[in-house]
């Protein structure tokens, strides 16, 4: 399936690496259409290296215990993601938000939910940049001038390097070939699965 909605619209098991890779098709991946609800309430910073205070490399107790106060009820625990998943081997999910950890540690982000294929609200996070899921590649291209890359695999992906580190997602259709206004579907950072899986243009 393409891309859409797979963390609210990505892939599901996936992977941000800094390296250039090519997303295939995954058979859990899901074309999922977002509501016009947000959550949380309050809006989350979405970094190259953390959510809101969160950073990358903290522990997993304390990451889990604060992302739980500052996102919510999980939907479930944390789950063990087995050695198939390359640079995580666990990972946790709210409604429409995954963090991802590797040996102990907290290792990257995923808007969206790849435990379920239902329609999901929107997640209320933005960069620092102001970047948002659901404005369009060109509303894109403003906030990060000269720095936005994008590709068509997987029905198409964005990449931007910032000083935190690299931000990617999947776009709402192939960027190369668009037949409507093309649009921000999903954002993420760090590790969340293999990188043959992972949101890969340009690092």
């Amino acid at each position: 399936m393409t891309n859409r909605y797979l963390f609210s619209a990505l892939p599901r098991t996936m992977a941000l690496v800094v390296a250039f890779c090519v997303i295939p098709a995954s058979s859990s991946a899901a074309v999922i259409t977002s509501t016009s609800v947000t959550s949380p309430r309050r809006t989350v910073e979405l970094s190259g290296d953390s959510v809101g205070s969160v950073r990358f490399g903290e522990s997993q107790g304390k990451a889990v215990s604060a992302l739980k106060k500052l996102l919510g009820t999980t939907d479930g625990g944390v789950q063990s993601g087995g050695r198939a998943n390359c640079t995580t081997d666990a990972s946790l999910y709210w409604i429409n938000f995954g963090a991802y950890f590797f040996k102990g540690r907290f290792v990257g982000y995923q808007t969206g939910n790849n435990l379920t294929v239902k329609p999901e609200p929107t997640f209320n996070g933005k960069t620092p940049e102001g970047l948002v899921v659901g404005d369009t590649l060109a509303e894109a291209r403003l906030l990060y001038p000269g720095h936005l890359t994008t590709g068509g695999a997987n029905g198409g992906v964005f990449a931007v390097r910032t000083t935190t580190g690299t931000i990617r997602g999947y776009l709402s259709e192939d960027p190369l070939n668009p037949r409507n206004e093309v649009k921000i579907v999903s954002i993420s950072a760090g590790s969340v699965g293999c990188p043959a899986a992972s949101p890969g243009v340009g690092s």
